[in-house]
């Protein structure tokens, strides 16, 4: 096995790397089996996916969890077979024979394994990895209808969360799947039974606690799933959802002075979206590859964070001048008229009070009148075809919401008449609560907003403090997220080299080429390496909601250096330990 002047031969580089190999390639099986398998049981039992697809999962899962198993393998590796060769004495044999216990004598074949691991790890990172998990995200999604079923039948509630939207969670007391429609076999269709949704007011920061904004009960409803068709800009489609409500009732979530006044009305047939739901992957640095995060990196306005980001302002905007302009029309006119695609003409007729913005919503109203005096009531008119009134509607306050569909462009209003009396033709009723819901146009000047981008709303002036701070911070996250991601994978990457010095190193001190006792060795620097990985990648992307500049410092720089600080850790143990070698 030796050469005559003492150099270690190539067959001694051949045996020792071969076992490398074979315990690495075990180890990493190992392992990885274990984490597919625990990452899939979920799918198994609760979200009711086929075992075709289930082995189909399995298959894209393996490769990502192999990649992760990586420095825990290689350290295993290095420490069961260089423990075996030092307790077989042939370590011994190899210093006798005048070999050095350095990296560059007996512990080459472990250095060279160790540099091929960290290509492969950051290739897998980089291309493979997010590739494959973007395929496993497109099996659920093809069976995202069953997925739905599967959670209202098991817990009776799912909660989705909208991009650029408010929160919503779904109780239902049954569910199934529609059978597919053949011209339509993009969409899944679940019927629900005794619906209770429960819509969640947007946070405008990282608050845990979800504040319920709006409550509706109805007989039955049905969600329609559909995989939309990519946007021009992106490689991967999105994923809507629409819904209708049958036989309901809708309740605010505070109640007024009146104890009846808590009803706001009967719900015949409501419909609620579309909107995208929000890819838990898709936008998650961690399954992005290199070539989309150094596009990110010059181009954070381009993200999904940031571009929901924008959305919500433009949305904000809209509502916002729409509603102004329609209350400077009522304080002058006194009235306005909606003019719809159907051909109706709906007309809104200002009470006594000013009309005034409460957020995203314009509040009319009636003062009461001096007694032998008729009430100046808020009125809503609604016309269709001719100039008869269909429906009139006398109120003593009327809520009025927009929502603003620039796809469309239109307007979608709801208007909340509450002590209305409603008359119908010839006859009259009094409701506590009257609603009626229409579409119209939506202005040039309104649509143009849609235009407007994120750096031109951070030269605005005249944005509202929360705004500024909400845009800010997630542009912040956003830059810190993609480059804690970029040095996360080249730390992991390192690591790997380092890890196997290290386990060479202590295969040689402990003597024992037992897989136990290997994996009880090396487990502890595998772990401060990669937990401190994670560690540094949350700290980066932590920036509190408080942005004073008296008082905030970006945890960039911070978390930078603890997911640095695995590796120098480690790198350090290497040297003491291969220093300790070199005097034995």
């Amino acid at each position: 096995m030796f050469s005559a002047d003492g150099k270690v031969s190539k067959t001694l580089y051949f045996y020792v790397f071969w076992n490398l190999v074979k315990v690495f390639l075990l180890a990493s099986g190992v392992i990885a089996g274990i984490m597919s398998f625990g990452g899939l049981l979920k799918q198994l039992t609760g979200n009711g996916l086929s075992l075709p697809q289930v082995i189909q999962m399995l298959g894209y899962a393996m490769p990502a969890m192999q990649t992760y198993s990586l420095p825990i393998a290689a350290l295993f590796a290095t420490t069961v077979v260089y423990g075996r060769l030092s307790a077989d004495n042939e370590v011994t044999a190899v210093r006798a024979a005048g070999i050095g216990l350095g990296p560059l004598g007996m512990g080459l074949p472990a250095l060279v394994g160790g540099v091929i691991v960290a290509i492969l790890a950051l290739v897998l990172l980089s291309f493979v990895v997010p590739s494959l998990t973007l395929k496993i995200e497109r099996t659920v999604v093809s069976n995202l209808g069953q997925i739905v079923v599967n959670r209202i039948q098991q817990q009776h509630q799912v909660h989705l969360a909208q991009a650029g939207a408010q929160p919503m969670t779904i109780f239902a007391q049954n569910a199934w799947l529609e059978p597919t429609d053949p011209k339509e076999p993009e969409t899944q269709v679940v019927t629900m039974t005794g619906v209770s949704i429960v819509n969640y007011a947007k946070a405008t920061d990282d608050r845990k606690l979800q504040v319920p904004e709006e409550f509706y009960i109805a007989k039955q409803a049905q969600v329609y799933i559909r995989q939309a068709p990519p946007e021009a800009d992106e490689q991967e489609s999105t994923v809507q959802m629409r819904g209708t409500l049958a036989d309901g009732m809708k309740f605010p979530r505070q109640v007024t002075d009146r104890q009846d006044a808590a009803l706001q009305g009967g719900v015949r047939t409501q419909t609620f979206g579309p909107f995208p739901l929000q890819s838990p992957l898709r936008e998650n640095t961690k399954f992005m590859d290199i070539r989309h995060l150094q596009y990110l990196q010059d181009h954070p306005e381009k993200s999904q964070r940031m571009r929901d980001s924008l959305a919500d302002l433009i949305r904000n905007d809209q509502q916002r001048d729409y509603l102004d302009g329609i209350r400077k029309q009522l304080t002058t006119m006194g009235q306005v008229q909606f003019q719809t695609a159907a051909g109706e003409r709906y007309t809104l007729r200002s009470g006594t009070l000013p009309p005034r913005l409460d957020k995203f919503r314009l509040v009319l109203g009636s003062a009461p009148q001096p007694s032998g005096q008729p009430p100046e009531t808020v009125r809503l008119i609604q016309t269709r075809g001719g100039d008869l009134p269909s429906i009139e509607s006398d109120a003593n306050e009327a809520r009025m919401r927009v929502y603003p569909d620039n796809e469309a462009g239109k307007f979608s209003i709801t208007m909340e008449l509450q002590d209305a009396v409603v008359k119908v033709n010839d006859e009259q009723s009094a409701r506590d609560s009257f609603e009626r819901s229409f579409t119209v146009p939506m202005p040039q000047n309104i649509k143009a907003i849609s235009n407007r981008t994120v750096s031109a709303y951070l030269r605005r002036s005249d944005l509202p403090p929360g705004d500024a701070r909400l845009l800010i911070r997630n542009l912040m996250k956003q830059n810190n997220s993609v480059i804690s991601e970029m040095h996360s994978r080249i730390s992991f990457g390192l690591s790997c080299i380092v890890l196997t010095l290290v386990g060479y190193g202590l295969g040689v001190v402990t003597r024992s080429g037992n897989y136990l006792n290997a994996f009880a060795v090396s487990v502890v620097p595998a772990i401060i390496s990669i937990v401190l990985i994670v560690t540094g990648q949350h700290i980066c992307e932590n920036v509190p909601p408080d942005l004073n500049p008296l008082k905030f410092h970006n945890p960039l720089h911070l978390g930078l250096v603890i997911i640095w600080a695995g590796n120098v850790i480690v790198l350090g143990l290497a040297i003491v330990i291969l220093t300790k070698l070199r005097r034995m």
